[in-house]
């Protein structure tokens, strides 16, 4: 099986100039999903047909070793998102000697690159807050989005160590943990067990000059989240469908002081309390090529590339994978997620290396059916970029009022505010056309969404390419521009006039979940996520899928954070934390937020268990 890797690419991407271009193309929070979990182990790429066991660790020959290691260490951390920031953190605190690679030119991973959320149920910020909540409640509410596919022993270990992994960073490592008050779980309030308020939690502001040299090697802000602004500062302002009246004269201040929030502050406070408060080594641009093994199959090291020359770091303690999951090869991710066509919103280093590395020392693979995966749809603006790679955006639009989803058909199938709804439709399967009959979707709105709401970056009053965004004078006009039937797009849009009117939507019910209304409703409407598209010109801008880096697929790991191999048994010496894992330990749902909290727990939970104190 080819697995195509990707293996550089051009640092710096295209930015707008200008305070409001940077803050204006900043229009996208992170959000993940999946659902349910099927074992499936895929044919293993050069395994070493040997016996693998977990325990004592062989220093004796070694399989695939070099004469000489670059560098003697205890503990090595492969990526430096949440997962192998916080391992190495705890390794550190334990006594071990750490390292921390990653192949990009930055320090922070996918976590910041997102809306920096930590989804806690019964956390300690919300305690404080007099917010009522109970580990009963939150386990009540994450079995409800599990549909009963998750791992038993993984559930019960991730839940009971969640909030002693949150407060042991938040005690030792300097975090500035805090509630993040007004933004409900998804299920809220349609389910007992969800909760109005405080499960999300945060940095407060971070300030990137203390991080010496390490301020330019670190993301200060991304074109996906805001920079400069809380979460409470964003929803007070109206949050995204209002982005246009925002305090701009604020967020300038902190932008220009490199005041960071939400996923840049947050893995800021990881990265300092790592790399300038205990000082651990960690190297960008240097990705892991190999793993190596002794003659017993337990993984002592690694084969890394710095500086274009092989670089062999020896692990006494332990390797973890944390260098997330395959969203930029796209063969494994089409494979893998059964999409026709697949893009993400992630920088573009997250190409399968957990699955390459693990597999080559006979990791099992293991899976969550796609169907809730954390999957928008979206767009590439022409000649954006991230890191020389084109920049996709998800196309949050389709939650504020005046805007549609319909498919060919010109039909609307789905709560077009809510992925969680969407997503499963888009994936249907038609047997008697042998189609997917709701791909691509196409995003439809009138001059009223002109007039109120940016498309991306491109702020009302500022024109859109032609190449993005379709324009006519009338639905039907619209429709066959877009290759869309005429009569349905009509026929469509006025049942859903009739009903947005009243502020009702009987066919989807859109705008019933107090998550979609907080996060980009208009509250200027009855109901914040719905409004009529009743005045001309008509727009249509064709969508694809847009991944946020959470995959279907990981490798399968225990109760420790230890990989297991294809037989069954733990590989000594190897972990995987984060997106590298597979899901099974949340099972068939998702919960936004609950990304970073994983990455964080099985941290934690790995670093213990290598040094020993589990």
């Amino acid at each position: 099986m080819d697995l195509p890797r990707l293996l550089g690419h051009p640092r710096n991407g295209r930015r707008r100039s200008g305070l409001r271009g940077r803050v204006e193309s900043s229009l996208y929070w992170d959000r993940n999903t999946i659902l349910y979990v099927s074992l499936l182990i895929i044919p293993v790429l050069r395994v070493r047909r040997r016996p693998l066991v977990a325990g004592p660790r062989s220093s004796n020959s070694m399989a695939n070793a070099p004469a000489r290691w670059d560098l003697d260490i205890d503990w090595v951390s492969i990526g430096s998102g949440l997962g192998g920031v916080c391992s190495a953190i705890v390794a550190h605190d334990l006594g071990a000697k750490c390292v921390i690679l990653d192949k990009s030119p930055r320090l922070g991973g996918l976590s910041g690159f997102g809306g920096g959320e930590v989804f806690v149920p019964n956390n300690y910020k919300m305690r404080e807050l007099g917010i009522e909540d109970s580990d009963e409640s939150g386990r009540e509410y994450l079995d409800f989005l599990s549909a009963g596919f998750r791992d038993q022993d993984l559930f019960d270990k991730l839940l009971a160590t969640c909030n002693e992994a949150i407060e042991y960073f938040g005690r030792e490592a300097g975090i500035e943990w805090i509630a993040i008050e007004g933004l409900p779980d998804y299920y809220h309030p349609k389910v007992k067990s969800a909760r109005a308020s405080g499960r999300y939690m945060t940095v407060d502001l971070f300030d990137g000059s203390t991080l010496g040299e390490w301020q330019g090697k670190t993301y200060a802000m991304t074109p996906h989240v805001p920079p400069g602004a809380l979460h409470k500062e964003m929803y007070a302002w109206g949050g995204l469908a209002k982005v246009t009246t925002w305090d701009y004269e604020l967020v300038g201040q902190r932008v220009a002081e490199d005041k960071r929030a939400m996923g840049p502050g947050l893995m800021a406070y990881f990265v300092k309390a790592a790399v300038v408060d205990r000082n651990i080594l960690a190297y960008v641009d240097t990705p892991v090529r190999e793993l190596i093994t002794d003659d017993g199959g337990a993984v002592i090291g690694v084969r890394a590339e710095k500086d274009g020359q092989d670089f062999f770091v020896k692990a006494d303690k332990g390797v973890v994978i944390a260098v997330g999951g395959y969203d930029h090869n796209r063969e494994m991710a089409c494979q893998y997620e059964s999409m026709p066509d697949w893009n993400s919103a992630a920088p573009p280093y997250f190409d399968g290396d957990n699955i390459v590395m693990g597999t080559e020392v006979g990791a099992a693979i293991a899976a969550v059916p796609p169907n809730n995966l954390a999957m928008f749809y979206g767009y590439n603006i022409p000649g954006e970029e991230t890191d020389g790679s084109p920049l996709y955006r998800a196309s949050w639009e389709c939650g504020v009022p005046h805007a549609i989803w319909v498919n060919k058909k010109g039909e609307r199938f789905c709560d077009e505010a809510s992925y969680k709804d969407y997503q499963p439709r888009l994936r249907q399967w038609d047997g008697q056309t042998q189609t997917m009959p709701n791909l691509p979707p196409t995003l439809i709105f009138d001059q009223n969404y002109r007039d109120r709401y940016p498309l991306g970056s491109f702020m009302p009053g500022q024109e859109i390419p032609e190449e993005l965004c379709v324009k006519a004078d009338s639905l039907r006009e619209l429709a066959e521009k877009l290759d869309i039937d005429p009569e349905g797009l009509e026929k469509s849009v006025k049942r859903f006039n009739e009903n947005a009117r009243k502020g009702e939507d009987p066919d989807f019910d859109r705008g019933s979940f107090s998550w979609s209304q907080r996060l980009v409703g208009d509250f200027d409407y009855p109901n914040p996520n719905l409004g009529p598209l009743d005045k001309a010109p008509y727009y249509g801008v064709k969508l694809v899928p847009v991944s946020v880096g959470i995959n279907s697929h990981g490798l399968k790991t225990d109760v420790h954070a230890h990989v297991v191999h294809v037989r069954g048994q733990a590989i000594s010496g190897l972990y995987a934390v984060g997106n590298s894992a597979a899901l099974r330990d949340l099972g068939a749902g998702y919960q936004s937020g609950t990304s970073n909290m994983r990455a964080i727990t099985w941290g934690y939970i790995a670093a213990r268990h290598a040094m020993g104190k589990d």
